[in-house]
């Protein structure tokens, strides 16, 4: 490199945190503490699982530090841009039970599929009439079996 440049470069000083080695986080008092925890459990789904229902930071996180989450620890904490701050701890049981309906949903359509249960027992359990059933099925990419 040219050294003639070297009087035109700013030397700046920059401090980096690295949220993996933090062990107290009681010292950030911003969106960086909530932050920061999650990208630490990120990798670990039951200790981010534990972090979020049980620790208070989570019920008031204003939304940017939400979208720096979703962002940058892959999380997918809904939330609606019109809010300041939002529970992040009822968001992520709203995700989770959202979640496990769509797996019971996406089992009852391959069990009616494979013809181990009826469309009518199937659309019951789920919860919707025949004919929703039928359609969120084939929405869903799944053979909606013949009636006869």
């Amino acid at each position: 490199m040219d050294e003639r440049i070297f009087p035109l470069i700013n030397d700046y000083k920059i401090n980096l945190l690295n949220p993996l080695e933090i062990t107290d986080f009681s010292m950030f008092e911003t969106g960086l503490r909530p932050l920061f925890e999650v990208l630490k459990n990120a990798s670990d789904e039951r200790k981010l699982n534990a972090l979020i229902t049980t620790d208070d930071i989570f019920k008031r996180v204003d939304v940017e530090t939400i979208a720096a989450m979703n962002l940058f620890a892959g999380t997918d904490i809904e939330y609606e841009e019109k809010e300041e701050v939002i529970n992040v701890c009822k968001a992520w049981e709203d995700h989770k039970k959202l979640g496990i309906q769509q797996g019971e949903t996406k089992m009852l359509f391959t069990l009616v599929t494979k013809g181990k249960l009826d469309i009518d027992t199937a659309a019951e359990e789920a919860g919707v009439s025949v004919s929703e059933f039928e359609k969120l099925m084939s929405e869903a990419g799944y053979k909606v079996p013949e009636t006869v």
